[in-house]
């Protein structure tokens, strides 16, 4: 009969609408499953993005045009204990008595050539670095003038012979039976001291 037919039509219709509801229901689910996901991934990213810095130290000699170059650097992670230290080699410039006082290297004592300098402060990874003293920083800057370069004065970072007082801060071999207080070494886990202790 007629009603029949249109009974039949009807319970598929509902049939059909709650197997479309059905559907509309894990789609929606799963929309709300993949922003919760990329909600997740963002917060991820956020914390893997970590400003990482270091602490660089310099001791320079005075080479040709009254320019001066640097002979020593030493660099340490303020997060972690990585550290690295070079001696360039400054075989073009002429022996000054000065330098050889002050610092205790020869101008000719090194391991690295000074032409590797540009190529190594590039290869620095941190997000910015701290250093002591406006001179360093200006010298530093012609290296890598894309890198966020800090005066560690300005955060009310003392004078060197106010926090190199600790015996127990490493110093590097060349300087071991010398003055460990004029090693670029030494200086820069002293300035990270001072800097866990302070910030």
């Amino acid at each position: 009969s007629q009603s029949g037919e249109i009974k039949k039509i009807n319970s598929n219709l509902e049939q059909l609408n709650k197997l479309y509801a059905d559907k509309l229901n894990k789609i929606e689910h799963l929309i709300e499953e993949n922003h919760t996901s990329i909600q997740l991934q963002e917060e991820q990213t956020e914390k893997q993005v970590i400003i990482s810095t270091g602490i660089i130290d310099i001791q320079c000699i005075l080479g040709t045009n009254n320019k001066y170059m640097i002979k020593e650097m030493s660099i340490v992670d303020t997060e972690t204990w990585a550290t690295q230290h070079w001696i360039f080699k400054n075989s073009s410039l002429l022996t000054r008595k000065y330098n050889l006082i002050h610092h205790q290297l020869s101008i000719d004592y090194g391991d690295i050539e000074y032409e590797e300098l540009g190529k190594i402060l590039n290869s620095l990874k941190f997000t910015c670095i701290y250093v002591k003293g406006e001179q360093k920083i200006a010298l530093l800057f012609e290296f890598i003038p894309h890198m966020v370069l800090i005066n560690i004065e300005d955060l009310g970072c003392p004078r060197f012979d106010q926090i190199c007082n600790d015996e127990a801060l490493p110093c590097c071999i060349f300087h071991m039976d010398y003055n460990p207080k004029h090693c670029t070494f030494y200086k820069v886990f002293a300035l990270k001291k001072w800097f866990v202790n302070n910030s």
